[in-house]
């Protein structure tokens, strides 16, 4: 597309964005149908910006498809459900009451039976640097001083307890070692 006229540049690329519209559509629709439309324009609005020089129409397609399935792998990380937090003391009866998902209750009741026997096994004073900063509106700096502490003590308390915890979390299958 480059070797020829912005003009006649700009003419395949509407012939182009008409022949594959519907397909485009079609695409997204079978992943995202509330988002369809939305996506499959967003996807043209791209390539017309890129404006590819693709030789042939089975070229131009796979890029417009490959633009269109990265926008639809970026709404779901946007809208991608995120675990809500729960209280330590409390936070199973709290997760459940937000909703009849027995599986997710299941899931919050084995991760806090975890975290709670993390806790438990920890020195008294990391466990509550630890409880302090999920379970109240504390800074650091506030901790460390009902603690009597420095804030770095106050800080390696945490990063401790996080550290033990995770290790709990992946020793019963709750989370991968990557995970954070």
């Amino acid at each position: 597309m480059s070797s020829e006229s912005p003009k006649s540049n700009e003419f395949l690329l509407d012939t182009r964005i008409k022949q594959h519209h519907a397909a485009l559509v079609a695409f997204v629709a079978r992943r995202l149908p509330s988002e369809a439309e939305e996506i499959a324009q967003e996807t043209w609005l791209r390539v017309a910006r890129a404006n590819p020089s693709c030789e042939d129409d089975k070229r131009f397609r796979g890029y417009a498809f490959t633009v269109a399935r990265r926008l639809m792998i970026d709404h779901h990380r946007r809208c991608a459900v995120r675990v809500p937090l729960v209280p330590i003391e409390g936070g199973l009866n709290m997760a459940a009451s937000r909703g009849n998902d027995p599986c997710g209750r299941v899931a919050a009741s084995q991760i806090l039976d975890e975290v709670l026997a993390a806790l438990g096994a920890m020195k008294p004073e990391v466990a509550e640097v630890f409880r302090l900063r999920t379970q109240t509106d504390l800074s650091f700096k506030d901790i460390a001083r009902k603690q009597g502490v420095s804030l770095n003590t106050a800080l390696g308390r945490h990063h401790h307890a996080s550290q033990q915890i995770r290790k709990a979390l992946i020793r019963a299958g709750l989370t991968q070692e990557g995970s954070s």
